[in-house]
């Protein structure tokens, strides 16, 4: 299940559900999409070199080192069936997709709790890594649905046990972009040369607000390993105009600095206002927020009514109907949100 199904009803909707930058598409990226419609006449790139060279630049970065697909969850399932791991651990609650991949190619799966209140990865996770025979990790930073970041001196440690165990890990940082201006410097992109069983998995679509034109993309420096993945699954996993968004999308430093310094400012402001309706509210770094409901175990339901629709985060392992997860979007939007919460309780 996932964020985003506006199609159920012919209503229009405003959707909370999906974790899209509320500032719509940059115009540069739209003005690029219209230039390149006359190119579907042609096959796309299948070996994607010039938004490979884009994103080398970005993250500088070899681009032997990057693996293009259509959209994160695209790169994740090849990715998976490439390695085809024996016994992954995930630590949960978590998204699901990574389960769905690795189930999907007949791995064996140990789930490893996070502990309440919190829903944090601590040092607790270090002996599990330590005592069983895992080839496979899964770590999602921020994680997704609490917009949790793990602490970077632990998440150097479980990397380097890691390396020593010869578990290979799938890091996703494709929220990481959208936790703060200076995310960049905190990514472990700047210590990926030093860890080749670590994959980072990113994704365009949700900062650049293009998740319909599918965008993602993996880092890793087995370069020997991205050949492989390459292999895998469909030819022409990226489309012309998914290719050239991308290349046109991460020329956009204004739009996306002025993004981050709108989200810091509103997720506050969200926060603080969901916490006096006297919601448990998590202190999250990403352009979401989890929170929890307990007198309300159908409040997407009746957010409906109000033409709103979030997140019930239920699908999740460890959570019930008392967790939801709503995306930061306009301070208009997020007053109209907090609008109707308050007529909704006052019932």
């Amino acid at each position: 299940m996932h964020g985003g199904d506006i199609y159920f009803t012919e209503e229009k909707l405003l959707d909370f559900s999906a974790n899209i930058n509320p500032f719509g598409i940059p115009e540069s990226v739209m003005t690029a999409i219209r230039n390149a419609l006359p190119e579907i006449v042609h096959y796309p790139d299948q070996e994607q070199r010039k938004l490979r060279k884009v994103i080398a630049d970005y993250h500088r970065i070899p681009e032997e080192w990057i693996i293009c697909g259509n959209g994160g969850a695209d790169v994740l399932f090849r990715t998976v069936q490439t390695i085809l791991p024996v016994h992954a651990l995930i630590p949960v609650p978590t998204f699901t997709e990574y389960e769905e991949a690795l189930k999907e190619n007949f791995c064996e799966v140990t789930h490893w709790t996070m502990e309440m209140p919190y829903f944090s990865i601590t040092e607790k996770l270090l002996p599990e890594l330590e005592k069983n025979n895992y080839d496979f990790l899964v770590l999602c930073n921020p994680n997704n649905p609490t917009g949790l970041c793990i602490e970077r001196a632990l998440l150097l440690r479980i990397m380097e046990i890691c390396r020593e165990r010869k578990i290979f890990v799938l890091l996703d940082e494709c929220f990481f972009d959208m936790t703060d201006i200076q995310a960049e410097k905190f990514s472990m992109i700047r210590k990926i040369q030093d860890f080749p069983n670590v994959f980072i998995l990113k994704s365009m679509t949700k900062l650049y607000a293009i998740p319909g034109l599918r965008s993602g993309y993996g880092i890793c420096s087995d370069s020997e390993l991205i050949r492989s993945i390459r292999g895998i699954g469909q030819p022409w996993s990226v489309n012309t105009l998914a290719s050239v968004a991308g290349c046109a999308a991460l020329q956009e430093e204004h739009y996306r600095i002025q993004f981050l310094e709108f989200l810091e400012q509103e997720r506050r402001f969200l926060y603080a206002e969901l916490k006096k309706l006297n919601f448990q509210v998590w202190d999250s770094r990403a352009n979401y927020l989890f929170f929890q409901a307990e007198q309300y175990p159908d409040l997407d339901q009746q957010l409906l009514a109000y033409h709103i629709l979030i997140r019930h985060c239920d699908s999740y392992p460890t959570l019930d109907k008392s967790y939801y997860r709503i995306a930061v979007r306009t301070h208009e939007e997020n007053l109209y949100l907090l609008d109707s919460l308050r007529e909704m309780i006052q019932k």
